[in-house]
Formats: C-alpha cells, structure tokens, sequence
C-alpha cells in the first residue's frame, strides 16, 4: 500500500536530485578556469517502484518513486587521454631538439661575415701574400693575426658546444628529479583515491594533470586497475608504480625512449658529435699549416685538443708543400658540417611543428569532452533550477492535499 506521505519522499528525492545538479554545475563554473579540471556531471536513476495491487488484476503494479543521485562522474575519454600522453612525449622531445639544433646553429655562426670560414680563407690569402713576399715582416704578421683570429674563434666555438653541454646535463639532471617526484606523488594520490572511492574527482584529476605532465618528460604505459588507481611502466616494461606503491624510479642517462628526457639525452650525443666533428675540422686545418712541425703556424697538445691550440710566435713561417691541398679539404669538411647542421635544424623544426600541431589538435578534442563550456553550463543551471522548482511545487502541492486530509476533514 502507498504510504500517505508518500508523495512528499518523492518530491524530497527531486529536490534532492536537482539541488545536487545545481551545486556540480556550480562546481563546474568555478572551476573553468582551472588547470587539469574535467567537467563533472550528475548520474541520476529511477528510484525503485512500489508494487501496488490494481483493480482488476492478480499482479501487482508499479507505482514510481522519483530518482536518485547514482554517482556524480568525471567526464574524460581515455582513448583520447592515452593520445595525448604519447603526443605530449613526442612533442616534448622535439622541442629539445629544436632547441638545441638552435643553439648549435649559434655556435656554428654560418653562414657569416665573421665565422670560421671566413677565417679560414683569410688566412689561406694570408698564407699566399707570405708565399709572394717571404721576407716580408708585414705579411708575416698578418698571417700571424689571422692565425691568433681563426684560434681564438675556434676555441669560442668549442667553448660553446661545451656550454651548451653543461646546460644540457643541468636539464636532464632537473627533468629527472621532476619525474621521480611526479611518481611519488601518483603513488600518494592513488593511496587516497583507493581509500576515498573511484569517484574521487577532484583527487582523479590532480593525478591525471601529474600523469601528463610525467608522459611530457618520458613516455609511459598507463593501465587503471578495478580499483581506479593507476599503474605506470616505461614503454619498456619496468614497473614505476604499482598501485600504492613507487616501485621504481629514473636514473641520469637511462634510456627512456623519449620525451624531454629522451630528448636531452639525443641531444647531448648530438652535440656531442658535431663538437667532434669541428675539432677535426679545426685539427685538419692546422695540420694543413703544418701542426707541431719546424716552422709551423699552430702547435697542440697530443692528442689534438681545441682548447690546447696555439700560435707559434718565433721565427719566421714556411708554408707547407700541400697547404693549398690540405687547407681546400679542411674547408670542405667544415662546408659538410655546417650543411649537415642546417639539415638537422631543419628536420627539427618540421618535427617539432608537426608534433605540436598534433597535440594541439587532440587537446582540442579532448578540451570538446572534459572542458567547460560556460554557456553550455548556464543552460543546464536553467534546466536544473526550473527542475527544483518544480520538485519544490510539488512539495507545496502534497502538502495542501494533507492538510485537507489531516486536518479539514475532521471538522
């Protein structure tokens, strides 16, 4: 049998229903603006039915009791998520190299006025005017100035791959650090969320923003066990975190197969390489001029070093019998590297372009399902305060017919 006050608990379960719609909407303009925020909605169900005997017949009825909150529910799509994990690796890896083939391009200084080829050539012209005049104190100090001009230069360049170097390391030693302490902090955020409950979605969310900001620095495997804590491994298989548990961390200068840290480690072999390769450059040159021999322009240490390269300053210079030969190859080489450099930036610009217009492009799906759209919030807190209302006129309405019943019909 239907209880008298039946109709007043069914109003209370809609007044319920919409206050609840209306506080998530709030929710939901407050936070619009909020990093990591995912929009957040209400799941409402149909409260059990009443059996009821109806006239007429030997089954019971139905009779409705209004609706429940079932769970209030982060709105993500994890197809998209895992995307722009893997994404935001790749993204972030090239901009490392963009940026570092950027500086190296610096370094290099070419194509220039004043740049190391530059250089080389006047001091292969140098080298003709003492070849013309070998007696000539003027030429042979010349020679000797663009000697001291083209080591000078050389040793600034090599001292900027170097530079360049110790920013890197300093990066990749802060990027690791970063990464080891957003693990720790997952591992604390899936303790809470196992003993707050999967619908957690304000702690749901501060994880996830850590997650990508992990998957920016390296990429990672995310799986979400039954009890909606996440468990993290390189792409390799080594377990990072294991629900509650950090079981495992980054070490400077392992392989992690991408991201910023992948990427600095790239780019630490790069510049490397190309540091390499213009001290043989500079160390063929040199020889050209007869390194370390009587008479020679250029003295080193051995083995070659940039940074030991010097000007002889005693007597008077004699060219090599092959200068002209060995000065052309040296010339030659370095024409190699500095196209090869302009190669590699090139490449890295394309890719880091293309790698953030792919980013972009799968957050701005995302943002279609998770973010917040003002307007569209506006309209629901319409719809829900129009739906309170009418839960709340119901209410009066009840209250009327049980006034007439409890206390007019006695009269």
């Amino acid at each position: 049998m239907v209880s008298t006050f039946h109709g007043l608990e069914l109003g209370k379960r809609g007044l319920a229903v919409a206050q609840t719609s209306i506080s998530t909407t709030g929710h939901n303009i407050a936070n619009a603006n909020t990093a990591g925020y995912s929009r957040q909605q209400v799941n409402q169900a149909s409260a059990p039915s009443l059996d009821v005997w109806a006239s007429g017949s030997v089954n019971p009825s139905q009779l409705g009791q209004g609706s429940l909150v079932e769970s209030i529910t982060r709105v993500r799509d994890r197809f998209l998520d895992a995307q722009y994990r893997d994404q935001s690796s790749s993204a972030a890896e090239w901009s490392v190299r963009q940026e570092t083939m950027g500086r190296i391009e610096v370094a290099i200084g070419e194509p220039s006025e004043t740049g190391l080829r530059v250089s080389m050539d006047q001091l292969a012209a140098a080298w003709q005017d003492v070849a013309n005049d070998p007696s000539s104190a003027s030429a042979q100090a010349v020679l000797k100035e663009r000697a001291l001009a083209f080591t000078e230069l050389a040793q600034s360049m090599d001292r900027s791959f170097g530079n360049i170097t110790a920013d890197l390391t300093l990066q990749q030693t802060a990027a690791v650090d970063e990464a080891n302490g957003y693990l720790k902090e997952i591992a604390e955020l899936n303790h809470s969320i196992l003993k707050s409950g999967s619908n957690s979605n304000d702690l749901l969310d501060k994880r996830d923003m850590l997650v990508e900001k992990l998957s920016a620095l390296m990429p990672i495997d995310v799986k979400a066990n039954k009890n909606g804590v996440y468990d993290i491994s390189t792409q390799n298989g080594k377990p990072l975190v294991t629900g509650i548990e950090q079981t495992g961390s980054i070490a400077v200068g392992e392989a992690v197969g991408g991201g910023k840290i992948g990427g600095i480690e790239e780019a630490l072999k790069t510049v490397e390489a190309h540091q390499g390769n213009l001290a043989a450059v500079v160390e063929k040159f040199a020889e050209a001029n007869g390194l370390n021999s009587a008479g020679s322009l250029f003295a080193s240490s051995t083995p070659f070093t940039v940074q030991s390269l010097s000007v002889n300053t005693g007597a008077a210079y004699t060219a090599p019998a092959t200068l002209e030969e060995d000065s052309k190859a040296a010339q030659s080489d370095f024409r190699a590297l500095v196209s090869q450099i302009g190669a590699q930036s090139q490449t890295a610009i394309n890719g880091a372009a293309n790698s953030e217009a792919a980013l972009m492009a799968t957050d701005n799906r995302r943002q279609s399902v998770t973010g917040i759209s003002i307007d569209e919030e506006m309209a629901n807190l319409i719809k829900y305060q129009h739906a309170y209302s009418a839960a709340a006129r119901f209410v009066s309405t009840t209250d009327e017919l049980l006034d007439t019943l409890i206390n007019r019909m006695a009269r």
